[in-house]
């Protein structure tokens, strides 16, 4: 009769223990899920804002260098009259 009691006491207590663990472990993974799933979405926010980021940049380089070039252009012309204007006007012909 002890063993009996002993073995349905062992026996109630796998059964209970697998019950909790059927009953928790789909809250324990879906908790998991939702964490991935939130990673990957933040993951895809930092890739958009990166990619914004960088075209921001070329935007802001791009604009610089017609600044720059329009600056060169500017300073090519006046190098171009102050020559013109120093050893007189090229003569044609």
């Amino acid at each position: 009769m002890r063993n009996l009691v002993a073995w349905f006491l062992a026996f109630t207590a796998g059964v209970t223990v697998g019950a909790l663990g059927a009953w928790l472990l789909p809250r324990f993974n879906h908790g998991r899920k939702r964490r991935s799933e939130m990673l990957h979405a933040r993951e895809r926010i930092l890739a958009g804002i990166r990619e914004q980021h960088d075209q921001d940049i070329r935007r802001e380089i791009f604009q610089t260098a017609e600044a720059l070039r329009g600056e060169l252009n500017r300073s090519l012309r006046r190098l171009l009259n102050l020559t013109e204007r120093v050893l007189g006007p090229e003569k044609r012909g």
